[in-house]
């Protein structure tokens, strides 16, 4: 049945790469939306499977099929989907996530009623093999002290300022969760092509400059860890990205003690984690160097007590954290 026209459209960009063994289900929860008006610009990044095959095999007058020739990035193919967009309004479907069919019927309805908001997200549900986090938000210190500052309800305006902090300390936003008014791209760009991975966060930042976002605590949608996924190929890439993104935005800030806090936050976490991962690769080096960044950054003294640990022997170190879980 076709939409009525005085239904805004939505353009929904799907970026692939060899995902023929699951991109199917994707787009099968793409067309199964209860709300009508949208597109669907799958953006095959070079593929060398038969993905082309599967999407023309689904025989959609709602899908268009665009290629890159050679692989590009995941940001790249957004951007391509993002050119290419006829609606109003832009969400992203990654080709290993699905929505719940009520996706973009809440989203879409969101931004229907709220004209203030430019942005609106949900909540994600995550699945892998041996996982599941029923509620990303869950998970989510800094938005959740966001939230308490309003009485509970089904859906909340979230100002710019507001998301911003937030998001120099962590990112409650997935693109598989989140619609955008198309003129918010006009306003702060695109996605960077420069990296392969973590180029959502930055985005997300930007928009906070210029926005107002909105937040429905419904998980509607669902990230599946898969292992090509993105940031599983590229996690040393991601973690510098958005290390260097986080020092870059640390150095903008001038008396401003609320946001310093939260990126001093923001950095500790991102500079504990690629210390983590540097130390379990057999890295003890860049592990301590990093742990040493971060204690220069943040004067956290935790970090040089880890930059210690990472020094130990690896039997010196499970024995000093044995201790340390008795006492």
């Amino acid at each position: 049945m076709p939409a009525p026209a005085s239904l805004p459209k939505v353009t929904v960009v799907v970026p692939t790469y060899n995902r023929a063994y699951i991109i199917g289900e994707a787009l099968a929860s793409a067309l199964q939306q209860t709300y009508p008006n949208f597109e669907i610009l799958v953006v095959d990044d070079g593929s060398s499977d038969n993905t082309r095959e599967i999407v023309e095999g689904l025989r959609s007058d709602k899908i268009r099929y665009f290629r890159h020739e050679k692989n590009r990035g995941c940001s790249a193919a957004y951007n391509t989907g993002i050119a290419a967009a006829q609606g109003q309004m832009v969400a992203f479907l990654d080709s290993d996530d699905v929505w719940k069919p009520d996706f973009l019927e809440k989203l879409v309805g969101f931004l229907q009623k709220h004209p203030e908001a430019d942005v609106v997200f949900c909540d994600t549900e995550i699945t892998g093999d041996s996982m599941y986090v029923p509620s990303l938000m869950a998970l989510m210190k800094s938005f959740s002290r966001v939230l308490q500052e309003q009485p509970p309800a089904d859906e909340y305006i979230v100002t710019g300022r507001q998301m911003y902090v937030c998001l120099l300390e962590e990112v409650p936003i997935k693109p598989t969760a989140v619609l955008i008014r198309r003129e918010m791209f006009d306003k702060a760009g695109t996605f960077d092509e420069a990296w392969p991975s973590g180029t959502d966060w930055d985005l997300f930042l930007r928009f906070s400059r210029c926005a107002c976002f909105g937040y429905i605590p419904l998980a509607l949608a669902i990230q599946r860890r898969t292992p090509d996924a993105t940031h599983q190929k590229f996690r040393e890439q991601d973690k510098l990205f958005l290390l260097g993104l986080f020092l870059k935005e640390k150095s903008r800030l001038q008396n401003d003690p609320e946001a310093l806090l939260a990126v001093n936050r923001g950095i500790s976490g991102h500079c504990s984690n690629l210390a983590w991962d540097y130390l379990h690769s057999g890295q003890r080096k860049k592990s301590v160097a990093v742990y040493v960044q971060g204690f220069k950054e943040t004067g956290e003294p935790m970090m040089l007590l880890r930059a210690a640990s990472a020094l130990m022997p690896i039997g010196v170190r499970n024995l000093v954290k044995g201790a340390a879980r008795r006492n």
